[in-house]
């Protein structure tokens, strides 16, 4: 069951606690499936981008509750990570973790554009 921020912040404030299933397994077996190459994220520039600040506001979130980490974007409900440019440039979730292309990359794109609402809708509502 996936929960939005909203909710996802009413629970803890009423002392609820929320946890993650988490498949056992090592490190390396989640290589496999993982993309590889993140891109560096800088924030600021992403904040200036109108398609992001979208992703943002529909996610319920505003870009002051989004944690900046080494390699990724931590958003509460999910982490976001930015991915090297492949000949595939396909869009992923994978346990409560989004892998997409750029932003830039996904603003030049109606089909990756289509493909992340998609996967956005179904998986946080």
């Amino acid at each position: 069951m996936s929960i939005n921020q909203h909710q996802f912040e009413q629970l803890t404030e009423m002392g609820i606690t929320l946890w993650q299933h988490r498949t056992s397994g090592t490190p390396s077996d989640k290589i496999a499936t993982q993309p590889k190459g993140y891109l560096n994220i800088d924030l600021k520039d992403l904040a200036s981008q109108q398609l992001f600040n979208d992703i943002v506001l529909a996610a319920g979130l505003s870009i002051g509750e989004i944690n900046h980490q080494s390699d990724h974007l931590n958003l509460g409900l999910f982490n976001w990570y930015f991915t090297e440019k492949s000949s595939t440039n396909e869009i992923q979730w994978l346990e409560q973790q989004l892998f997409t292309p750029s932003i830039t990359e996904i603003s030049k794109s109606p089909v990756l554009k289509k493909q992340l609402w998609q996967l956005l809708t179904k998986q946080i509502q």
